[in-house]
């Protein structure tokens, strides 16, 4: 796919967590890209940050969920930013994308900002003709990080599984996330729901948060028997 250049415009911003922002961008005409890609965003001459994609290749905008890091060059202009502010950015880039087996069973595991690929993925593959079996697997702190509880439900079939481990929640709530769907959420890191799953020879695992959880349940995975051409991963730094 060819790379993509032109402008963002802002639409809307959201607090989602404790230090996180949604922004939503008019999507430019002609931008087409993979679930679970990202693009790049020009904040000076030379400097350029990258954020995943959270909505996916069929909706009518551009979503990022974006941690406000005090001091940082993005957070810093981000956290200023109002609607109708334009961006200049290129894009998609990256390899964290959908396989094509459609016999695969598609386990996604993500912390913090790392949600925002796995729901354009989970919404694209829930909108193909036949859904193939998905797991959930989002890791926070605590209640407080969480994003897109309000609508995590409602992402994939009626069926999808999903765990929230809140690895510093000493009090957890019980959760509700929709009709026909339900959370498992424990006070735990997601390596210790990986730890007690079962997982069979069709399961393909795609991973994105920070660089040691994704090494962490990299690790893990290989040591259950999981296939490295079965894993998928991006790491933020």
């Amino acid at each position: 796919m060819q790379v993509f250049e032109g402008t963002l415009v802002l639409k809307s911003t959201e607090t989602v967590a404790r230090d996180m922002k949604k922004f939503r961008f008019k999507k430019p005409d002609g931008f087409e890209f993979i679930a679970g890609q990202f693009l790049s965003i020009q904040f000076t001459e030379t400097a350029w940050r990258a954020y995943s994609i959270a909505s996916a290749p069929h909706e009518k905008f551009i979503e990022l969920v974006i941690r406000l890091i005090p001091g940082g060059l993005g957070s810093t202009v981000l956290g200023k930013t109002k609607v109708g502010d334009e961006f200049f950015f290129r894009g998609a880039f990256g390899n964290l994308m959908l396989s094509k087996n459609p016999n695969a069973n598609l386990v996604f595991c993500a912390t913090g900002a790392g949600i925002s690929p796995m729901r354009s993925m989970i919404l694209t593959e829930a909108k193909s003709p036949t859904p193939r079996a998905m797991k959930l697997f989002y890791g926070c702190r605590n209640m407080d990080d969480t994003q897109y509880l309000d609508e995590i439900g409602k992402w994939g079939p009626k069926d999808l599984e999903i765990y929230l481990g809140l690895s510093r929640e000493k009090s957890i709530p019980p959760l509700s996330l929709g009709e026909g769907s339900g959370v498992r959420v424990q006070n735990c890191r997601i390596t210790k729901f990986l730890e007690e799953k079962n997982f069979d020879k069709k399961a393909e695992f795609y991973i994105c948060g920070n660089g040691d959880m994704v090494m962490g349940v990299t690790d893990l995975l290989q040591k259950k028997g999981i296939p490295k051409d079965q894993i998928f991963m991006e790491r933020f730094n």
